[in-house]
């Protein structure tokens, strides 16, 4: 990390067989004790996006004016063909914003690179770990394994996991978009360890939208959790993955995912991208007094949208929507 990164990452912590390196960094807490971060998914830099750094610098130059506590991108982020090195302008304009940054890894970003790869261009330290900032805890997942022929988990790695993807037939889905026995051993200790709200961020839903993988593995963490608590501590899941706005209610934890920053995918197939003035981002605040999640509006429309063919228009792009969620 750099010298001047105001994240302080502490031991790696042990699990199984393996040394799982986990690290929580400590952020300074918002002067009115609430949180607020600017928060981004599915920006598709490098195969899936057109004209990308155009369209993340909207959302730097609205973090940099609001001065949140952190920003956060939840997956899909820079899947580079010719590789990591050739994202540099993308990765500077995500870099100019001054505060700390956050990253999740999406299956795409492992189209063509290795984890190893993104923890070193993305300067995280894991492919999961987590931080608080003021009163509340985060975590971060990485949902990127897929359960091979012989019945491994297999960590995604340069598209290894598309023959399953593919192949499709009965429970493939199941196969893919998983998550590791420790790192949700991991992730038992890290939440029994903190005694704040927590927010837990992953790239593909789990709660909400599309459940592929072991997704109910995860929420049985989640739930065994809060029920030994007493109290609903993991108040929130965030996610995107499904380039759409969802939310759902599950044991009192809220499951959002939240819409993709470039294009929509209607039910045609077709790829339909968004004003690149305006991408779809948000900024969501944690009271921690009011014992509320705020998230703020974006809207967008759809680029070229009165030249498209009749059946490619969606009547209404996807959107963020304003909303004041209680949780706790």
């Amino acid at each position: 990390m750099p010298a001047t990164s105001r994240r302080q990452f502490l031991a790696t912590l042990p699990l199984a067989s393996a040394a799982i390196a986990a690290a929580r960094a400590q952020e300074p807490a918002s002067a009115t004790g609430a949180v607020t971060f600017g928060f981004i998914t599915d920006v598709h830099h490098g195969t899936h996006g057109k004209d990308q750094v155009g369209r993340l610098k909207p959302f730097i130059d609205a973090a940099i004016a609001r001065k949140p506590d952190f920003i956060l991108q939840c997956g899909d982020f820079c899947c580079m063909k010719g590789g990591i090195t050739t994202a540099k302008d993308f990765l500077a304009e995500w870099n100019r914003f001054p505060g700390a940054k956050h990253h999740v890894i999406g299956n795409h970003d492992c189209d063509f690179q290795t984890k190893d790869d993104l923890l070193g261009a993305w300067q995280i330290p894991h492919p999961y770990y987590s931080f608080d900032t003021g009163g509340f805890h985060f975590i971060v997942l990485d949902r990127n394994h897929f359960i091979d022929d012989e019945g491994k988990m297999t960590p995604y790695a340069k598209g290894n996991w598309y023959p399953i993807h593919k192949k499709g037939g009965p429970g493939h889905l199941a196969r893919v978009s998983c998550i590791d026995k420790e790192q949700l051993a991991w992730l038992a200790k890290d939440l029994a360890a903190t005694d704040k709200p927590v927010v837990i961020f992953q790239h593909q839903p789990s709660g909400v939208g599309s459940h592929d993988g072991n997704w109910d593995d995860l929420n049985f963490v989640i739930d065994s959790h809060n029920a030994k608590r007493g109290k609903v501590q993991v108040v929130a899941v965030l996610a995107g993955h499904d380039h759409d706005e969802e939310h759902s209610i599950r044991h009192g934890v809220h499951h959002l995912t939240l819409t993709s920053a470039t294009f929509g995918m209607p039910p045609n197939g077709s790829t339909t991208y968004y004003d690149p003035g305006k991408p779809p981002f948000t900024f969501i605040t944690l009271d921690a007094t009011r014992r509320e999640l705020r998230i703020e509006e974006s809207l967008s429309t759809y680029e070229g949208q009165a030249q498209m063919k009749p059946e490619h228009i969606w009547l209404d792009p996807p959107l963020i929507r304003a909303r004041t969620l209680p949780f706790g």
